[in-house]
């Protein structure tokens, strides 16, 4: 038995290095173009693996060159691709990143073999937690925590890209919610984003469907929130020199199931996964900058009161 099961998406990530991002109808030139296992099931199952969790990740792949390279790059980032399933007939999932010289990114994916995902025949065995997010079909979520939950598992639901469907078909499914400022702003229905700590906590109390749920808002360098309907925990994030922010928020996720699965408190999982998302940034690419457990142990280690923001 798995102590945390992934259901989601995989991808291969094309990033082309720019200057700075193309604005509507503008032409750049990039400096860089690499490739890198990516997709936020994978990016998020490999955090979790790196940081110590027994998992088990379920995904589609195509049967084409890019899915044998991604089923390779799963298995040496640590993940066991035995539950990725191969669609005949279908391309793999892919992304195209820009990274401007801040570290920012604008994204676009297509799906490909990631539209096919399901949870096959076989049982959902117990775990202590389940994690998932929207790349992937929404039924299929559904029907993966409704199962987990019938046998006690924690749920994790990531609310990325936001999908309007998502908030009727998961919430109420979802035991933790993870978003970002502009997600809570979009199932909010706010066209701008929150201004302030108070904003946010309205905002997100909007959004709980049940009373044991905890909405958990990732606020980048300002650092992170646990919002329920009667509390509200801030974690500060650590200072860091960013490089690449792709997949930080991924590898936010990946590392706070990873210490729930492991037995840590929610508050001792989100400082966890703050200060392992902070590492991530430093590095280049989604799944190739995930730290280590022993990477994120020796920081913590070595903050300071100075480190902290």
């Amino acid at each position: 038995m798995s102590k945390l099961d992934i259901l989601g998406s995989v991808n291969l990530d094309i990033v082309l290095r720019v200057h700075d991002l193309p604005r509507p109808g503008e032409t750049v030139h990039a400096t860089q173009s690499e490739r890198y296992l990516g997709g936020k099931g994978a990016n998020q199952a490999v955090s979790a693996a790196r940081t110590g969790a027994d998992l088990r990740f379920r995904a589609c792949v195509g049967n084409d060159e890019d899915g044998e390279w991604l089923t390779a790059q799963l298995a040496a980032h640590a993940v066991t691709p035995a539950d990725v399933e191969v669609i005949a007939g279908e391309a793999s999932g892919r992304a195209y990143v820009c990274v401007d010289q801040a570290g920012e990114n604008l994204i676009i994916v297509h799906a490909g073999a990631n539209d096919r995902l399901s949870l096959m025949a076989e049982p959902v065995e117990p775990s202590r937690v389940a994690l998932a997010q929207l790349e992937t079909p929404i039924a299929s979520t559904v029907d993966f925590f409704r199962t987990h939950r019938d046998r006690g598992t924690i749920t994790v639901l990531n609310a990325a890209p936001a999908v309007a469907e998502a908030r009727d078909s998961l919430f109420a499914l979802t035991d933790i919610l993870i978003l970002n400022e502009s997600e809570l702003a979009f199932y909010a229905g706010r066209e701008v984003l929150p201004e302030d700590v108070e904003d946010i906590t309205m905002l997100a109390r909007e959004l709980i469907a049940h009373e044991n749920q905890v909405i958990v808002l990732t606020c980048g360098a300002a650092g992170a929130l646990a919002i329920t309907q009667d509390g509200l925990d801030f974690t500060p994030a650590r200072l860091t020199k960013v490089r690449d922010t792709t997949g930080s928020g991924d590898c936010f996720c990946g590392a706070l199931c990873a210490r729930l699965a492991a037995g840590a408190e929610l508050d001792q999982a989100i400082y966890f996964a703050s200060v392992a998302a902070s590492l991530s940034v430093e590095k280049n690419g989604a799944a190739a900058s995930m730290p280590s457990l022993e990477d994120v142990e020796l920081a913590i280690f070595e903050m300071t009161a100075a480190e902290v923001s």
